[in-house]
């Protein structure tokens, strides 16, 4: 009976010790305790897409260590968070993008960051509803920007592996705004006003010599020109579209 008594006490302490054990690691796994537990847990969280477990976590180191590493790459990795999850929150991204540029100036991963501005920009305002031409006919200012924060990153990072990347964007937006313009001088066409398409082709043709559409945009002129009376124009054009 003591024998008993003395094995099952035996037990249920090693029962409690194992409980002890099992929570004492479960709550190091899943409550961090300090500052480099929670950034690494917020990347974990990114790393499986989980962003929305991700950027509380973020919010938590750069209000509470501020002023630290942890903190300042918080931002970086909350821009990446924001970006990735919500295209609806693209100017908060961008704002913790530069946030991050500005306390680290000289980080091995400012090309990285400024590759991602590049991205987001061309990214803004962009509608999956309505398609490419619904896009390329609104306000193409972030395009123009695209091409001059690519121009600031070649400058800076010539042999940055990231320029690739960035070159898709800037191809596609100078891209976007040849069929900006485009999209505009069809408009004046079909609305009568020869003068102006002829003003809006004939910039296509002058400033994005590499258009996919060049030869289009041609054909178009030349109709414009006949359309404004303008003959000797078109046939000028004609020749020159034969020659080359």
């Amino acid at each position: 009976m003591i024998n008993l008594l003395f094995n099952n006490k035996t037990i249920w302490f090693w029962i409690q010790i194992s409980l002890l054990v099992y929570l004492s690691v479960s709550c190091s796994q899943t409550e961090p305790k300090n500052v480099e537990q929670r950034y690494d847990k917020a990347i974990q969280y990114i790393d499986r897409g989980l962003f929305g477990s991700a950027i509380p976590l973020l919010d938590d180191i750069i209000n509470q260590n501020p002023g630290t590493r942890f903190a300042i790459y918080s931002y970086l990795k909350r821009g990446d968070a924001l970006m990735d999850s919500n295209s609806s929150k693209l100017d908060e991204a961008e704002t913790n993008y530069r946030i991050f540029l500005s306390l680290s100036a000289h980080s091995h991963l400012v090309p990285y960051v400024l590759s991602r501005l590049i991205e987001l920009n061309y990214k803004k305002k962009q509608s999956s509803l309505f398609g490419k031409e619904y896009n390329y006919s609104r306000d193409p200012e972030r395009f123009k920007k695209v091409i001059s924060e690519y121009q600031r990153f070649f400058l800076l990072y010539p042999n940055s592996l990231y320029l690739v990347d960035a070159k898709e964007y800037l191809n596609l937006s100078t891209e976007a705004l040849a069929e900006h313009e485009l999209i505009i001088g069809d408009w004046y066409y079909k609305n009568g006003l020869f003068g102006s398409a002829i003003a809006r082709y004939s910039y296509v043709i002058n400033h994005y010599p590499n258009f996919k559409d060049s030869e289009k945009i041609v054909n178009k002129l030349i109709e414009a020109y006949l359309k404004n009376q303008q003959p000797q124009l078109a046939s000028e054009l004609k020749t020159l579209r034969e020659k080359s």
